[in-house]
């Protein structure tokens, strides 16, 4: 539902909890999808299973959350904790599945069940992070347009897109399986950041943390990520401050302070020459399906 409710004791009173796909499964090439979620969710979103999930458990579906930005954490029913952070993806069973949560400022989040139609050897609770996210984030967005046209025949297309991305993150966990100790660090490093994006990380103190020079560290982060630790930094509180902007009630001034930049002209400035517009313009582009209320599985 969009904006903060004052009495929220129901799940899905978010930000913004899209149902992009909750009232019949699609069946393409390699998966049935049974629902599709991309949610903004702040620190009231708490989920408990089975209270809040509207629809039965299916032992053979599967579950894959692709955290966009910001932190969630899910426990599970054996009592393991899973804290997710920015551009990561994990597989889960939904049986084993307890509860799920925001923890921080915001959850943005595409959270997909699925059974496979054939043969899939997915990775279970094996987390990877996503070093071109801004490309599958694009890819997910043009799959929500197709999932919620009336035409079948693009329903049927984004769900043949959507199993190929599945294929592609089922195949970058194998290959993440043997991740070298460099590698290994850098994904520490990035998770810190994602988790604690309102404090002011200097490069120092990101080297310190792994720990090697910041001449090294700028080394690795341009050969994993494509981006200085700066740009990388800068970009992840940017898009953090988007999500937050959607939310209502957030003016600029509260943004620029919650993410500890200098001032709201240095935070404007860097916002309109990532996005091309002034924070000030986010309420007025929010697309009117995100408008309205939904209801999840």
């Amino acid at each position: 539902m969009n904006g903060n409710l004052q009495n929220s004791h129901v799940k899905n009173e978010t930000t913004f909890n899209i149902p992009l796909l909750i009232n019949e499964s699609v069946i393409s090439s390699g998966i049935s999808l049974i629902s599709l979620w991309h949610t903004f969710a702040n620190e009231d979103y708490r989920v408990i299973w089975p209270r809040d999930k509207k629809k039965p458990l299916i032992a053979n579906s599967w579950v894959a959350v692709y955290t966009v930005q910001g932190c969630g954490k899910i426990l599970l029913q054996d009592g393991e904790q899973i804290t997710l952070t920015g551009n990561c993806i994990i597989f889960l069973k939904p049986t084993d599945i307890l509860s799920y949560h925001c923890e921080g400022l915001v959850w943005e989040q595409y959270w997909m069940e699925f059974t496979p139609t054939s043969i899939m050897d997915i990775p279970l609770r094996q987390q990877s992070v996503i070093y071109n996210g801004d490309r599958y984030n694009q890819e997910l967005i043009e799959v929500s347009q197709l999932i919620t046209s009336d035409n079948a025949m693009k329903n049927n297309l984004a769900v043949a897109f959507l199993t190929k991305i599945i294929y592609q993150w089922i195949c970058l966990i194998s290959v993440d399986g043997k991740k070298d100790p460099q590698r290994l660090q850098i994904e520490k490093l990035i998770a810190a950041l994602h988790s604690s994006l309102q404090k002011r990380w200097s490069v120092a103190e990101m080297a310190a943390s792994i720990p090697c020079s910041e001449a090294w560290l700028r080394r690795l982060f341009l050969r994993y990520t494509g981006k200085t630790p700066k740009e990388y930094y800068l970009n992840a509180r940017l898009e953090l401050a988007l999500s937050l902007l959607k939310q209502e009630g957030n003016t600029v001034g509260q943004v620029a302070d919650m993410l500890n930049f200098f001032d709201s002209f240095h935070f404007s400035k860097a916002f309109k020459h990532k996005f091309g517009y002034v924070p000030s313009a986010v309420s007025k582009r929010i697309p009117q399906q995100q408008q309205g209320s939904a209801t999840e599985d």
